[in-house]
């Protein structure tokens, strides 16, 4: 079994039985994050990355750009990397890395790092803060 096959399983264990996961499997627009969980009424847009080389995370063009339409459209997407050492995940926010991959810059440190489940808790409280900004704007 692939190791984001495992990581998508430890992603969905770590859930409340009330969320509501999809995993993405779109072979004709590729660049959609990997996954799509809503908790307490909001989407969060994941995309999982099993280990890296060189601590760099490696995002194809497609992925960028719909990192960057999440962010134009006033959501949030996340890049949940798996700790090569332990069960847990390092996150990082979607738009900050594609913004710095578009830039030529060094990619942003992780917005989080523990278990997989405080990672989705995390998603969660900043995807609330980016919408309740957003309202707050109209």
């Amino acid at each position: 079994m692939s190791s984001e096959k495992n990581f998508f399983k430890q992603v969905k264990a770590s859930l409340n039985k009330s969320n509501f996961i999809q995993k993405i499997e779109n072979k004709f627009n590729s660049g959609f994050p990997d996954l799509i969980i809503i908790t307490e009424q909001l989407p969060l847009f994941i995309e999982l990355k099993a280990p890296i080389k060189g601590n760099k995370i490696k995002l194809e063009k497609s992925q960028v750009s719909t990192h960057l339409r999440i962010y134009n459209n006033n959501y949030v997407s996340f890049i949940l990397l798996k700790d090569p050492r332990t069960s847990n995940a390092f996150l990082f926010d979607g738009y900050s890395v594609s913004h710095a991959i578009v830039l030529g810059e060094k990619q942003p440190c992780f917005v989080f790092h523990g278990s997989i489940g405080q990672c989705i808790a995390n998603c969660n409280s900043l995807a609330q803060r980016k919408m309740s900004i957003a309202s707050f704007s109209l």
